[in-house]
């Protein structure tokens, strides 16, 4: 019994830093792209 409490315990306190880590992670792919096409838009802009 002792060791269903302390799965479930440490299932629910994994839980909520796992989903972080995927938003962090989605978030910071956003943020590479988004820096990434403003220099390629700045690249192009000089080309014209």
């Amino acid at each position: 019994m002792l060791e269903i409490l302390k799965s479930m315990l440490f299932a629910l306190c994994m839980v909520p830093i796992v989903m972080g880590g995927i938003m962090l992670l989605i978030y910071g792919i956003g943020e590479l792209f988004n820096i990434l096409s403003k220099a390629q838009f700045r690249h192009s802009k000089k080309q014209h």
